[in-house]
């Protein structure tokens, strides 16, 4: 008879005290960019205090009592009872109940009174044995529902559920089915777990690691956005995507492992190779990487030189290249007529302007010439 069965002797739904339940070291919400700093009941409460506004909770709580409506989901795995759903409410409740908890934590809780510490004795708890008897609710919950996850949580939580629809054969419901039950109507479960699969393949390959992004956020946006795109697509040789079927695992082909790595390089750079990203924000940079991707002599360009910048002109015709560059000189110069009385008036300083006469007069004899001649 395991401990627990004390509890749920009148069926799966019962009271437990907070105390004797378990944080979920597997949550979702810990992504392998996004980890406490071990696996620790006060590690954990101060990551969920760092990334869920559990302050808010703790606070709330503190003033109203726990209002027991919606029960934690809770699962027997060896000798505890994890939280399946609920790990922000229990943080909460552990953190109000037990001080020294908190303070390991650097969580800080006020004082409560004893009518509001009455309510958090006992929290009530409905037992799965199963997670899919969980997945449900969860996914509805933080998928599409008023409390999601950001992407990439969302991606790993959707892609380990379609892993394991899939290992039941025929029985298994596919990605589509599971969007119908999260009230998935624009594909974003489809996009996502694509992504992850792509991802996940290139970090089995070792092509790249999630870790030695340059950034500290990982955009994982950057990836299932770009995956969106025709031009994308065919750089790292995906065809056209075929959402009435599940995503494939593993999808890109051996002779594209390459620029798999490169695109990964482009959007999140690498610390070990000392290389910036290409992406510094998603808006409008993934869009100008797009307009290159698709231009044969640019992409060739940014696959030798790695500069959006220089690949990015040469997807511009030469005239309005010029009418930029001739627009952007004239601003510069503008800013340069303000700061004037700023200037050093040293031989360098001098010598730069009269390079810039000599260019501007050059510029300005040739463009009359040729007004001239068409006249």
């Amino acid at each position: 008879m395991a401990w627990w069965d004390q509890y749920f002797s009148a069926g799966q739904r019962d009271k437990v005290p907070p105390a004797k339940l378990a944080f979920d070291v597997s949550n979702p919400r810990f992504t392998p960019d996004k980890q406490p700093n071990n696996a620790t009941d006060g590690a954990i409460i101060a990551y969920l205090d760092r990334t869920a506004d559990l302050g808010e909770l703790i606070q709330s709580i503190a003033a109203s009592g726990y209002i027991d409506i919606e029960p934690l989901i809770v699962i027997p795995r060896d000798d505890e009872l994890v939280v399946l759903e609920g790990n922000r409410r229990l943080a909460a409740l552990k953190s109000l109940l037990d001080p020294g908890l908190a303070a390991e934590a650097g969580v800080t809780i006020p004082e409560i009174s004893p009518e509001v510490r009455a309510t958090l004795q006992e929290v009530t708890a409905f037992k799965v044995l199963h997670e899919d008897e969980a997945r449900n609710l969860i996914g509805f919950k933080h998928i599409n529902g008023p409390q999601g996850w950001d992407a990439y949580a969302k991606a790993l939580y959707a892609a380990r559920w379609l892993d394991d629809e899939v290992a039941k054969g025929d029985a298994g419901l596919s990605l589509n089915e599971i969007a119908a039950r999260m009230g998935d109507k624009h594909d974003t479960l489809y996009r996502i777990v694509s992504a992850v699969y792509v991802l996940q393949q290139a970090q089995q390959l070792e092509l790249f690691r999630v870790e030695d992004r340059v950034k500290r956020n990982f955009s994982f946006s950057h990836l299932y956005t770009a995956l969106t795109y025709t031009e994308f697509r065919d750089f790292v040789g995906l065809g056209r995507a075929d959402r009435s079927a599940n995503p494939e695992r593993n999808p890109i082909r051996p002779d594209f492992h390459e620029n798999l790595r490169t695109l990964l390089l482009w959007l999140y750079g690498s610390k070990a190779e000392r290389v910036e990203p290409v992406i510094k924000t998603q808006n409008p940079d993934l869009s100008l990487l797009k307009r290159v991707l698709g231009h044969a002599v640019a992409r060739k360009v940014m696959l030798e030189r790695h500069d959006l910048a220089a690949a990015l002109s040469l997807t511009v015709e030469g005239s309005d290249r010029f009418s930029k560059a001739l627009v952007d000189a004239q601003a510069s110069l503008h800013q340069a007529v303000a700061e004037i009385t700023n200037a050093d008036n040293d031989s360098e300083t001098i010598e730069i302007a009269d390079d810039i006469r000599k260019r501007a007069t050059f510029i300005h004899t040739t463009l009359a010439a040729q007004q001239a001649s068409d006249e």
